[in-house]
């Protein structure tokens, strides 16, 4: 048996100090807030938009009003030009996008937005505009605008997605979050594989960020990350393969099981928090120690006003797991059908409970 996975808790210098660095940190609390974006404007969008995927939307708001060439969109994105036609395929099955002769002339194509991808752009923006308003009032307008100050700060100096003209370059929080939350993450890939861990994979991340101190639950994962629970077992069994984790009975029962961090996944967690260090090291050299401090201060205020991951890491754990679905359920409802339409989904539950209508309940 491979001993690094029999190594305790305790033989790893300071856990307890790398734990709490591991639970707070800014790539975690970026991709909190982030995600948390994310679904709530796919939430709003997927009634019309039903084949959208968050994986669309870089290439939807790089086209812009003006088009791109696909070699152009490939080197904004980093990927390669057959991958960049994959998804512009997909994209124009789906009726949002369509190519057309270059204004250059030749034979090159321009990948420009139809009609229906102009109104999916609108409708995004509007929708982004009001969860920004609601991400202000939770932690001030003068906080949430320097967020916004120092997060395109950011963008701009790490050069993301590319170096497109300024005015052409996303300016909106739903734009710019989830790519320097994917720079973070890619960077601290990097970094931690090169502490000793060359295995590791982006979809980690999916598991490991989600174990917390008394382990973790697949159905939690999956409900939380808004993906199929045989997505995160497919990462559990590699991270099982490569020794990170291990299965435990869960003693809530049910037939459960918990993830648990084996020691080479505690070692690896401490790897990780050397990296972030690292990571933040090169961040600052971009936008300044005061920029960096202001930006990390107030992701942290936003990821901590939408109380994200509490149920992990604690908050809500404490509550029994039925009682976190409801919650989760709750707040899941109340973005999909806003605050009018959640107050009438209440009324009509309580019709149900009462037996008679329940018109006295106030809408504000």
């Amino acid at each position: 048996m491979n001993p690094i996975v029999q190594q305790s808790t305790s033989e790893i210098p300071h856990w307890q100090d790398v734990w709490q660095r591991y639970r707070g940190n800014l790539p975690r609390h970026c991709m909190g807030v982030s995600r948390h974006l994310q679904a709530s404007l796919m939430h709003a969008l997927n009634p019309q938009h039903r084949q959208l995927r968050l994986s669309y939307e870089p290439y939807i708001s790089l086209v812009g009003s003006e088009g791109a060439r696909l070699t152009d969109l490939a080197g904004w994105l980093s990927i390669s030009k057959q991958a960049c036609n994959q998804t512009v395929n997909q994209l124009q099955r789906a009726g949002d996008l369509l190519r057309a002769p270059d204004p250059g002339g030749g034979r090159a194509k321009q990948v420009m937005l139809t009609q229906r991808g102009r109104e999916l752009v609108a409708q995004g923006s509007r929708l982004a505009a009001k969860v920004e308003r609601e991400y202000a009032g939770l932690i001030g307008q003068q906080a949430f605008s320097e967020l916004v100050e120092h997060l395109s700060k950011l963008h701009d100096g790490l050069g993301l997605p590319g170096r497109r003209p300024a005015r052409q370059r996303p300016s909106n929080v739903g734009s710019l979050l989830p790519r320097v939350t994917g720079h973070m993450l890619q960077r601290l890939m990097e970094l931690t594989r090169s502490r000793g861990h060359p295995g590791l994979k982006m979809s980690f991340a999916q598991v490991l960020t989600l174990i917390g101190p008394d382990g973790g639950r697949i159905q939690q994962m999956a409900r939380i990350q808004e993906v199929s629970k045989q997505a995160i077992s497919a990462v559990a069994n590699e991270l099982e393969r490569q020794a990170y984790i291990r299965r435990e009975p869960d003693p809530a029962g049910h037939r459960q099981v918990l993830l648990k961090l084996t020691g080479r996944g505690q070692q690896l967690l401490s790897d990780s928090v050397g990296s972030i260090e690292q990571l933040e090291g090169e961040l600052e050299l971009v936008t300044g120690a005061a920029a960096l401090r202001g930006f990390k201060l107030h992701i942290r205020q936003l990821y901590e006003a939408l109380h994200l991951e509490e149920e992990v890491f604690g908050g809500a754990a404490a509550a029994p797991a039925a009682a976190a679905d409801v919650q989760h359920l709750a707040r899941r409802l109340q973005r999909q059908l806003g605050r009018a339409g959640a107050v009438q989904l209440a009324r009509l539950l309580l019709d149900q409970r009462t037996g008679g209508p329940m018109s006295a309940v106030p809408v504000d």
